[in-house]
């Protein structure tokens, strides 16, 4: 983080040191976890809904912590320096925003329904080949994960990537408010958080709140084929610059698909040749935002086009995984009826395999016709592609019971059970086979990735 001390971090986060002299001691970075903890770091106990941070406070000292927060309620017998405030949270928040508010740092920040990982892992990637860069680390980008990520910002950032998630109204106001964007990003919208937010419609204007953090003079990105989205922008006044991208006729900057292979997608920006390393057709549009910021920013198109080779990429999220004899096609962090189709066409773009199989677990969050829209999914799966499909979680039984229309129950199978899924596929699995595994974050699919990864197939 830019150099500060413990006076400062104090001033910052409206704490109180003790002892006051202490305020010229030197602080490298503030920390919410005691496993990461370095020398020299200042130690923020965050009080969860599982566990209450105080307790490692005496093991932050252990290793190295020069100071730590604490709050008022929870007293600490301590003779090193200790920082008090009233809520650890809130000061967390407080320290992060007063923080961001000292640097020098042109600001972007990304949200969305999909897609708003890989998009900040590509803009990353194209502009830090000119520009000092930072990122969003993971998806840390709820309440404390934004300001984790503004915390890590130092004198040489000139660039910070920010991602922006959210399942409710009001969360993006927070974080906006915080990061205060240059430039804004909304990628898309969706049937997400429908448990809490009722309507894509609603989710729209939830995205939107990301507008309420910038100043007149910023640029706001938006995708004008999400046709909720476009309606959402076209009703409301907005004070930054507006840029619209797209394939739809209308659209400020126009994209066009070339191709989709394994390796790569290629696409055309208003008439330039683009490619990105990246699977699926849908990634023209995380890609098209990367190359829109970096010309705002003075990049070349040889310079975009090198940095669309994005070697730093979040794990789980479209990945082709190589094994014995057979493929997974790894999409395993988030579900949800948008990237589900995305996820089911790239499986169905990529050639030369044999078989083809799709393993999916439930969609979360999506209310109260949540059971519906599984089963319309289930219908919708094109037994032309897959050879067979297995479904886990409870919510996919009705997933299985759209897709036995068309399969039958020789070829589609439901499970309770990781354990006999895995067996299942074990046994479908042959040479040359794709596994396509999606699946939401609570669903841990990654875990059926690791018990297949040593399945020869046969």
């Amino acid at each position: 983080m830019k150099q500060q001390t413990l006076g400062s971090i104090a001033e910052l986060a409206g704490a109180t040191l003790t002892p006051a002299s202490a305020a010229s001691t030197p602080v490298k970075a503030i920390s919410i976890d005691t496993r990461t903890i370095d020398t020299g770091d200042v130690y923020m106990p965050i009080i969860g809904e599982r566990l209450d941070g105080h307790q490692f406070i005496e093991g932050a000292f252990e290793k190295g912590a020069v100071a730590c927060f604490h709050d008022a309620a929870h007293p600490i017998d301590a003779d090193k320096p200790l920082l008090t405030v009233d809520d650890t949270t809130a000061a967390f928040t407080r320290l992060a925003q007063h923080f961001r508010e000292t640097l020098d740092v042109k600001m972007i920040g990304i949200t969305g329904s999909n897609g708003k990982t890989t998009t900040k892992d590509i803009v990353y990637s194209v502009l830090r080949h000119v520009f000092r860069t930072k990122k969003t680390t993971g998806n840390l980008n709820n309440q404390i994960g934004v300001p984790r990520t503004l915390l890590q910002l130092d004198e040489d950032t000139e660039v910070a990537v920010v991602e922006m998630g959210m399942s409710e109204f009001g969360e993006i106001s927070h974080l906006t408010h915080l990061v205060h964007p240059d430039i804004a990003v909304i990628t898309n919208v969706g049937a997400v958080h429908l448990e809490q937010l009722k309507t894509q419609e609603n989710v729209a204007q939830a995205k939107l709140e990301i507008l309420e953090g910038m100043g007149p003079e910023g640029l706001f990105l938006y995708n004008y084929d999400n046709e909720i989205l476009r309606d959402a922008v076209a009703a409301r006044d907005i004070t930054p610059r507006v840029v619209s991208y797209g394939t739809a006729d209308g659209a400020d900057v126009k994209i066009s698909l070339v191709k989709a292979t394994p390796i790569e997608t290629a696409f055309t920006l208003d008439g330039t040749p683009f490619t990105v390393d990246l699977i699926g057709a849908y990634q023209m549009y995380n890609a098209a935002v990367a190359v829109i910021i970096a010309r705002e920013l003075g990049l070349t198109d040889a310079q975009i086009q090198d940095g669309l080779k994005v070697s730093d990429r979040t794990p789980w999220r479209t990945e082709l995984g190589h094994f014995d004899g057979f493929d997974i096609l790894i999409d395993v962090y988030k579900s949800n009826p948008p990237s589900l189709r995305e996820a089911l066409e790239t499986a169905a773009l990529l050639q030369g395999y044999n078989h083809k199989i799709a393993i999916l677990g439930d969609m979360l969050e999506l209310g109260r016709d949540e059971l519906d829209i599984h089963r319309e999914i289930g219908r919708k799966l094109n037994p032309d592609v897959f050879d067979a499909v297995l479904f886990y979680g409870a919510l996919s039984k009705a997933m299985y019971e759209g897709a036995l229309e068309n399969f039958g129950p020789e070829r589609a199978f439901h499970f309770s059970s990781k354990p006999d899924l895995v067996d299942q596929a074990k046994y479908l699995i042959r040479p040359n086979t794709l596994v396509l595994i999606k699946g939401s974050r609570a669903m841990r699919l990654e875990e059926v990735v690791e018990s297949l990864s040593g399945v020869t197939a046969r």
